[in-house]
């Protein structure tokens, strides 16, 4: 993939939170996942291990661990739960990040919509968010939850953006 290729990959990425109820294959949530896999984490260390979820009555219960914005995990075919190790915690909200941002690129290469659902400081029904998938997915404790990405096949495509980058470039100093 050339520079070009890849601005117009990043222009055309929105988050996606309608999806036509159409299956992706598990090839192409596998490479989703692979390509996550493979992005940058604090000291090479590659902490973040992936949750897939497919089954809609776990999706509308990861859901129901949000108080609002869930919305597109309701709706999504796939849920993705980055979930990072807190024995290496120093920059664990960096390292899952990361990672969720070559989710949401690698989803809009394969034409796959995306959106980030946060979950790290938000309220559950009765626990934070968090503590609430942990109990729903069977996660162990020492793992550390930022956010969830759903995956859907997009209901409608979106202009590019743009954005006058030169205007947010400042040399040397503000």
């Amino acid at each position: 993939m050339d520079k070009l290729n890849l601005l117009d990959l990043v222009k055309s990425r929105h988050s996606t939170r309608q999806f036509t109820g159409d299956k992706i294959p598990d090839s192409i949530i596998e490479q989703i996942i692979e390509i996550a896999s493979y992005a940058p984490s604090s000291w090479g260390g590659h902490p973040v291990e992936f949750i897939t979820i497919r089954n809609k009555e776990t999706l509308q219960k990861l859901g129901d661990c949000k108080a609002m914005g869930d919305g597109p995990l309701r709706h999504s075919d796939v849920a993705i739960v980055p979930i990072i190790d807190s024995t290496r915690l120093e920059l664990w909200k960096e390292d899952a990040s990361v990672a969720s941002t070559y989710i949401l690129l690698a989803a809009e290469y394969f034409g796959i919509g995306a959106c980030w659902i946060h979950m790290d400081g938000r309220d559950g029904k009765n626990k934070s968010s968090s503590e609430e998938i942990k109990d729903l997915l069977g996660i162990p404790s020492k793992y550390k939850i930022l956010n969830c990405v759903s995956l859907g096949i997009k209901k409608k495509t979106q202009k590019k953006k743009e954005i006058d980058f030169k205007a947010k470039i400042h040399k040397e100093k503000y």
